[in-house]
């Protein structure tokens, strides 16, 4: 069941009505344990190459791109093509390079709306 938070995110996201919606964004990398490379959706975790999230796809879309705004203002495209045993309601989890890099993204609160992907 989704929490109440989870459902107002689902529908500022997909009914395009609102400027978006906030999410709890952590990150990790493909070498986190229990991960195996490829995403639920088979795409082939290269962080180098592509932009991927993990979300819980009651709220958003697998398959589907989504603009991440981050807390200092910029924002880059991500694919949503994983899934997380935490990621549950309102959080997404990003595929970054390093975990160093991962460790010091840390816990962010971000905006998320519909996007293109190219």
């Amino acid at each position: 069941m989704l929490t109440y938070f989870a459902a107002l995110a689902l529908l500022a996201v997909t009914s395009g009505q609102a400027e978006g919606a906030k999410f709890v964004a952590t990150a990790y990398t493909r070498d986190c344990a229990g991960c195996t490379g490829v995403t639920k959706t088979g795409v082939v975790a290269d962080p180098w190459s592509r932009k991927l999230m993990a979300v819980d796809p009651r709220v958003l879309k697998l398959g589907k791109c989504y603009r991440v705004k981050f807390p200092d203002g910029h924002t880059t495209v991500y694919l949503a093509a994983d899934v997380g045993g935490s990621i549950k309601g309102n959080r997404v989890d990003l595929l970054l390079k390093s975990t160093s890099g991962a460790k010091k993204f840390g816990r962010q609160v971000v905006t998320i709306t519909t996007a293109q992907c190219s």
